[in-house]
């Protein structure tokens, strides 16, 4: 339009300079146009700034404002901004020197907005786009008051479904139609408007379902007027029930409005916009703009004629519960592409020829619906038979329904993006993809904003440090995150119902840790997930020595990680002396992150997958970093390579892959490993040189009085003593010679039963003399038990000793040809 003018411009100064002699008049012309350029530049000059909101939020703000004009508005087509001067029509003609066309729009003026601001929805950005033919709303576009304020209503329009993955019934359909024009709609030709089923076909909607979809959408195909009794086609009018007749052709694919973010931070338009509701958390951003990077070639208009010979094939890859299906759904509404999701675990049948079928059917149903992302879920169980082997007719299948699919020219396309977890997709499948996301472990920071993001989206406020609960949650994945920021809440409501006062509902820390810990117990031995122990140094008696030398290795690499390099520790010693309460209590002295691990949990029964189960025990122990690694019976997961009786091998292969991931961890200044054995003679020697196991430290028994009574303070620092604990270096005296912390365990509880067998046995007496006497037994056990110096001496006659005096010789032994190595 710019250029046009200049154009016209130049022409009449020319005409202006060889005419004006004879008549003047000839330069009114040119005055006129020099008029039009500067008042067209002075227009251009404002540099409008479009802000595109949800629709949600366009309309929540306009129902939230009080319209004093008595005018009629459409909510579904109007946009706001702060409009300086006093205009006796709301509509407007948005117009862009990139094209001659012009698309007529009613602005509400609202004060308070940024001048030169307007606020529009994000069905309406994709309108503006398409009537004016620019990518995106910027400088070049302008407003143009209009003076008429004509109404007209069509008499006959025309729509068409645009096509989605849903297979909506045709009465829904129509009775979504028939309530969303029950109030007049501005529309405009090849105009996109949506209907929501939740809003405008409630009963439908929750009767019989919309399989994950509740919104429409719409283009207008015509629009036809009456004037003087004569049918004229129009760009733009308004359509409403029972004016106009409302026909709907055949479904058309395009593309739909795209999702974006609400940049405001609430309906007062307040200047602050750091608290913007985004609709994905930015904590996940990193892998979600990875995937739009990779699909936004093949959505480029100018390539669609082009011959790439490139599938846009795509896998993403990460953990279950990190969140891979949201980030596929999320990118196909940033995108406008519809979504269609399945899972391979519902395609998978018994027999080859039915797989085939339904595989063959949702391909079909995706190119229904394009343009689309078909999202295939686990794909890494795909092409397999039920004993687990190689499925070579599917997999063949696959690959010739995937080229025969991009050998055909269409002009929307088909997004194809394949998801599995860890575990390895086979090699046939794996040539398919032409990118691959990987969904990573996330830090302490990025959970703590995810958190946070989780929390704001439900309108939860808190007061807990989410740093420090990020902190305890190591390993936890979005799902888990998300469940944690549900069990706080549980656990917040619990405590104001037993308040009357009304309060507002806060997060609090004790909150987190109350689900924190109520997920470890309900998830951790199912998960083998990481947590921080509560064993302190005060639960375990003696071992002064060995405390320090613990302390020696943990505490210096964990000071300067550049100048001592990590090494494994080898506790052995007999049973029950108290290796594992060692490492626990390290653990719990440092916060680190404390993974236990025995033979039995690491060993199977199929090829392979042991090796598997020990990659994945270091890949847990690096997302959980800072964090200790305790193998529990060390020589039952590690014995000598060449001396197992299994035929396969199995033991010498885990050998070997736990020696690589040992090897693997000089890089990591934080992930500590610990083993715990009663046979160090039974493990492999390449465990032991320097950089893996090279410090090992005997664990014995508990031989002289000092060392036995440090213990029994320990055990007994909860008990209610007669002589206030004075008595426990006479209970010391009375022990045998060797005994192990267990033993002393068992001598302890024993005592503390038999003091509570009295207490019962008195009240039980006392109640069968005073039929009316009645007393909880638990306030008795908590409140009047009293362990006295004979209930130790009647356990202690019952006590035998857990390691005999011939395993004592022989584990000194050991020590000594241990410790000259």
């Amino acid at each position: 339009m710019l250029f046009a003018l200049l154009y016209y411009k130049g022409i009449i100064r020319g005409i202006t300079n060889t005419s004006m002699r004879k008549n003047f008049h000839y330069v009114l012309s040119y005055i006129f146009l020099e008029y039009l350029h500067r008042r067209f530049q002075k227009l251009l000059g404002q540099a409008l700034e479009w802000i595109t909101l949800p629709d949600a939020v366009l309309k929540f703000m306009l129902d939230d404002l009080e319209i004093t004009w008595n005018k009629y508005v459409d909510y579904h087509s109007c946009a706001i901004a702060n409009v300086q001067k006093k205009l006796s029509s709301p509509w407007f003609n948005v117009c862009s020197m990139m094209s001659m066309t012009k698309y007529r729009l009613m602005i509400i003026s609202v004060p308070g907005i940024s001048k030169n601001t307007i606020l529009i929805s994000e069905t309406m950005e994709r309108n503006l786009q398409n009537a004016l033919r620019c990518k995106q709303l910027d400088n070049s576009c302008f407003i143009l008051p209009l003076e008429d304020d004509v109404i007209e209503f069509a008499s006959e329009a025309r729509i068409s479904l645009i096509a989605n993955p849903c297979d909506c019934a045709t009465e829904i359909l129509d009775v979504m139609l028939q309530n969303y024009f029950l109030h007049p709609r501005f529309l405009h030709v090849n105009d996109i408007f949506k209907i929501d089923a939740k809003e405008h076909a409630q009963d439908q909607f929750y009767s019989s379902g919309f399989a994950g979809i509740s919104v429409m959408y719409f283009t207008v195909q015509a629009l036809k007027v009456n004037r003087n009794g004569c049918s004229n086609s129009l760009n733009s009018c308004y359509v409403v029930r029972g004016e106009s007749t409302l026909i709907q052709e055949a479904q058309v694919h395009d593309y739909i409005p795209q999702e974006r973010v609400c940049s405001l931070s609430n309906a007062f338009l307040q200047q602050n916009r750091a608290a913007s509701n985004h609709k994905y958390p930015s904590a996940l951003m990193e892998p979600l703009e990875h995937l739009e990077s990779c699909i936004t070639l093949f959505l480029k208009k100018d390539l669609a004629n082009v011959q790439l010979n490139v599938r846009p094939v795509f896998l993403v890859k990460g953990p279950r519960g990190c969140g891979k299906h949201n980030l596929v759904r999320a990118t196909s509404k940033r995108m406008g592409l519809n979504f269609l999701g399945v899972d391979f675990v519902e395609v998978q049948t018994l027999t080859s020829a039915q797989t085939e079928t339904k595989l063959r059917i949702i391909l079909q149903n995706a190119q229904k619906c394009v343009p689309c992302i078909l999202y295939l879920n686990n794909i890494q169980i795909f092409g397999k038979t039920i004993e687990g082997q190689k499925d070579e007719r599917i997999i063949s299948f696959f690959s010739t329904e995937i080229t025969t699919l991009y050998n055909r020219r269409r002009k929307f396309p088909l997004i194809i993006v394949a998801a599995s977890d860890e575990t390895d997709v086979p090699s046939e499948l794996q040539r398919f993809f032409i990118e691959t996301i990987h969904v990573k472990s996330l830090n302490q920071n990025k959970r703590a904003e995810l958190i946070s993001w989780l929390l704001f989206n439900r309108n939860l406020k808190t007061i807990a440090d989410l740093s420090k609960v990020a902190g305890l949650c190591s390993d936890f994945k979005v799902a888990d995150l998300l469940a944690l920021s549900l069990h706080a809440t549980k656990f917040r409501c619990k405590s104001m119902s037993h308040t009357n006062r009304k309060c507002t509902l806060t997060l609090k820390q004790e909150d987190f840790d109350r689900a924190y810990e109520y997920m470890q117990s309900m998830y951790s031995d199912s998960k083998g997930a990481p947590h921080v122990p509560e064993v302190h140094w005060e639960d375990i008696g003696g071992l002064v020595d060995l405390k320090h030398e613990i302390i020696r290795r943990i505490q210096l690499p964990l000071l300067n990680a550049f100048g001592f390099g990590q090494s494994g520790l080898l506790l052995y010693g007999p049973p029950g002396t108290g290796k594992t309460l060692l490492a626990k209590a390290v653990a719990t002295e440092y916060q680190m992150h404390f993974l236990s691990i025995k033979g039995s949990e690491v060993l199977n029964m199929y090829v392979g997958q042991s090796e598997k189960n020990v990659r994945q025990i270091f890949k847990r122990a690096r997302s959980a970093a800072p964090c200790i690694v305790f193998f529990d019976e060390l020589d039952s997961l590690a014995p000598n390579r060449g001396r197992s009786g299994d035929s396969g091998g199995v033991m010498d292969r885990v050998v070997s892959q736990l020696l690589a991931e040992m090897d693997g961890l000089e890089e990591s200044g934080s992930i500590f490993i610990i083993g715990a054995t009663n046979r160090p003679d039974l493990i492999d020697p390449a465990l032991l040189r320097p950089g893996r196991f090279d410090k090992m430290l005997y664990v014995g028994i508990h031989s002289d009085p000092e060392s036995k009574f440090s213990v029994l303070k320990a055990q007994t620092r909860k008990f209610m003593f007669q002589e206030n604990g004075y008595e426990l270096e006479r209970i010391a005296d009375q022990l045998p010679d060797n005994v192990t912390g267990a033993d002393l365990y068992s001598v302890s509880s024993n005592a503390w039963l038999n003091a509570v067998r009295e207490v019962l046995a008195k009240h039980q007496e006392t109640e069968r003399i005073n039929k009316n006497y009645s007393v909880e037994e638990e306030g008795i056990i908590k409140d009047n038990v009293i362990v006295e110096l004979r209930h130790f001496s009647d356990a202690i006659c019952n006590l035998v000793p857990s390691v005999t005096d011939e395993e004592i010789k022989r584990y000194n032994k050991m020590r000594v040809e241990l410790s000259s190595l």
